[in-house]
This record gives C-alpha cells, sequence and structure tokens, in this order.
C-alpha cells in the first residue's frame, strides 16, 4: 500500500485500535521517512508524533495483526536531530 499523509494524520492517537497505519508503513520510505532525512522532512510528512522525546518520535500503529500486542513506528534521530533508524516495535 502506498503512504497516504491524511490517512496516517486521521489515525493519530489509536493505539488499541484497528489502524490503516500499519499497511502503508511499506511505503513511508519512499515518502521521505528514512535515514538521513531530518526531524523536520519526518513530521511534514508522519506530522505530530503521538509520543516523543530527544532522541525518538513514536507513531501509533495499532493493535498488531498477529496477535494481542500493540505496534509502533518509531524514529531515531542523532543529536543532530537527523534520522538513524526506522522500524516498526512491538509491545
Amino acid at each position: 500500500m502506498t503512504f497516504d499523509k491524511a490517512g496516517w494524520a486521521a489515525e493519530r492517537g489509536n493505539y488499541d485500535g484497528e489502524s490503516k497505519r500499519g499497511a502503508m508503513v511499506s511505503g513511508i520510505d519512499d515518502a521521505g521517512v528514512r535515514v538521513g532525512a531530518t526531524r523536520d522532512q519526518v513530521r511534514s510528512v508522519l506530522g505530530d508524533p503521538d509520543s516523543t522525546g530527544p532522541a525518538a518520535d513514536i507513531y501509533y500503529l495499532g493493535r498488531s495483526r498477529s496477535g494481542p500486542s500493540f505496534e509502533t513506528f518509531r524514529v531515531d534521530y542523532s543529536t543532530a536531530g537527523v534520522v538513524t533508524a526506522t522500524g516498526v516495535r512491538r509491545s
């Protein structure tokens, strides 16, 4: 599935329900969220994160399709605010 900026934004705050974001993760790199991008560039694509800190932004993906866990998309940043890693996490 390709990345849909409006669809992604509509799911903000959806921690434990079904979410359309999970299907969009495969298109995030093509949308510009990749290693080397700045925090401002990431936020221009993904919008404000559901949770944030000095080293990472977290976007909720909702309940996992493969079990009772919850998924997030994490963007890690260097101290200079440049993406060092991205990935889906389960909790």
